[in-house]
């Protein structure tokens, strides 16, 4: 798997009212070093700070990281559904890259 790539599990179907839960592994080394023939060099903080998730464009969920995490972090969190859609989730780096994944919820 390549640094940023998203996977979303979601139940593969729900009824309208249901909590599900959703589940997501980011593929990212959460470094807080800069290594250079094995040896650290300047302090350089490459981490994801910041997690977002949508629900047919609604905000359903935020969480605030620390560099504490550990690599590839595994993320899950309720949401109640009311219909068929999109969950969206967006995760923030430190350098300002982002990375995102979609999954369907189907009834």
């Amino acid at each position: 798997m390549s640094v940023g790539q998203v996977r979303i599990r979601v139940p593969e179907k729900a009824k309208a009212g249901e909590v599900v839960t959703v589940r997501v592994l980011i593929t990212h080394p959460q470094e807080t070093l800069a290594f250079k023939d094995g040896k650290p060099v300047a302090r350089q903080y490459n981490f994801l700070h910041r997690v977002e998730a949508t629900y047919n464009g609604k905000k359903v969920f935020e969480a605030e990281m620390t560099q504490a995490v550990s690599q590839n972090p595994l993320v899950a969190f309720p949401i109640k559904v009311s219909e068929p859609g999109t969950v969206k989730v967006t995760f923030f780096e430190t350098t300002g890259k982002t990375y995102s994944g979609e999954a369907q919820i189907r009834f």
